[in-house]
C-alpha cells in the first residue's frame, strides 16, 4: 500500500486479522504539511490555518475507474481522488511550504493515516490556500500483491465508506501459471491438490510488531505473517512446475485476494508437499 502512516499500517493489518474498520470516522480532515513520514508529520500553523473536513463517500472520492467517478470501484489504476477542490481560506500570516496533504481522522490533534505529495505551495500571508479536484491522489499496492478486487473494496471501503466484509479464512493455493492484479492465472487442480486454509485472526496472522504475536498489531514495519503452518497434501500425481502462489476468499473458485510469484518448484508424484513454516509467508501494509 502507499503513504499510509505507521497508526494506519496497524489499523489496516488488524483490518485484514479480522478486527474491523469501525473506529473510521465519517470524515476524513485534511491537513497540510511541510514534512511527513510513517511516523511524523510536522504541520503546518498559522493564523487561519485549520484542517478541512471531506466526508467519506463516493461523491467525494473518485473509483478507481477514473476521476471524478462516484460508481462502486471497477478499475485497475488501484488510486482515488478528490473529487471536489479542497479550500483552506485565506492565510492570516504565513504558514510555511505545503508539500503533502495529511488525512487525519480528528479536527484537530487525533491520528494521521496517510500523506500524498502536492505541487508545493509557498503560502504567504494572504494567500489563497486551495486544491484542485483530481490533485491529492492516494495509491494502493499498484505494483502487484494485492488485486484489484481487494483494492477496490478497500479504496471503496476507507475512502467511499462502502461496506465490505473482511472475510474470515485465508485460503492458500498454487499456481503453474502466474495470476496478475487482475486475477487468472493456472491454479493446480490434480493429484489430491487442494487449497489449505488459515483463521484471518490475531490467532492466524501475525502482528506488525513480530511473527508469531497474536495481539492488536503496534509495529512500525507493516508486516504480518502466518502464525501457523501450512502444508499442502502429498502429491498423487505430478503437479507441474509451481511459479507463484495466492491467498483467496474462499476453498474454491471465490476472489484472489493476494498473490505472489516465486522460485519456480517442480512437483511430482509423492514428493514432499509445498510448505510454509510459521512466518514464512507475509503481507506488508505501507
Amino acid at each position: 500500500m502507499s503513504n499510509f502512516t505507521n497508526y494506519a499500517e496497524n489499523k489496516i493489518a488488524d483490518w485484514f486479522r479480522g478486527q474491523g474498520l469501525a473506529w473510521l470516522p465519517g470524515s476524513f480532515y485534511l491537513g497540510l504539511a511541510s514534512a511527513a513520514a510513517d511516523g511524523s508529520i510536522t504541520e503546518l500553523t498559522g493564523t487561519g490555518y485549520a484542517r478541512q473536513a471531506v466526508v467519506r463517500s463516493m461523491a467525494n472520492w473518485a473509483g478507481t475507474h477514473g476521476t471524478a467517478t462516484t460508481t462502486a470501484s471497477t478499475g485497475t489504476s488501484h488510486q482515488t481522488s478528490n473529487n471536489n477542490a479542497v479550500s483552506w481560506g485565506t492565510a492570516g500570516s504565513a504558514w510555511g511550504t505545503a508539500n503533502y496533504v495529511v488525512i487525519y481522522d480528528a479536527a484537530s490533534a487525533g491520528n494521521a493515516l496517510s500523506f500524498h505529495a502536492i505541487t508545493p505551495q509557498v503560502i504567504s500571508t494572504s494567500s489563497v490556500v486551495s486544491l484542485a479536484a483530481g490533485a491529492i491522489v492516494p495509491t494502493v499496492s499498484a505494483t502487484g500483491g494485492a488485486t484489484d478486487y481487494v483494492v477496490n473494496a478497500f479504496i471503496d471501503l476507507w475512502f467511499r465508506a462502502q461496506a465490505f466484509t473482511w472475510p474470515s479464512t485465508a485460503y492458500f493455493a498454487l499456481f503453474t501459471t502466474a495470476p496478475t492484479n487482475a486475477g487468472g492465472g493456472v491454479e493446480v487442480n490434480v493429484g489430491a491438490y487442494a487449497r489449505v486454509s488459515t483463521p484471518f485472526s490475531l490467532a492466524g496472522i501475525s502482528g506488525t510488531q513480530s511473527a508469531g504475536s497474536t495481539v492488536a498489531s503496534s509495529g512500525t514495519g507493516g508486516v504480518i505473517s502466518n502464525n501457523f503452518s501450512l502444508a499442502f497434501p502429498t502429491p498423487t500425481a505430478d503437479w507441474g512446475t509451481i511459479v507463484a502462489e495466492g491467498v483467496f476468499d474462499s476453498v474454491s473458485a471465490g476472489n484472489l485476494l493476494f498473490w505472489n510469484t516465486i522460485a519456480s518448484r517442480s512437483v511430482l508424484d509423492g514428493s514432499d508437499p509445498q510448505t510454509h513454516a510459521p512466518g514464512s509467508w507475509s503481507i506488508t501494509v505501507a
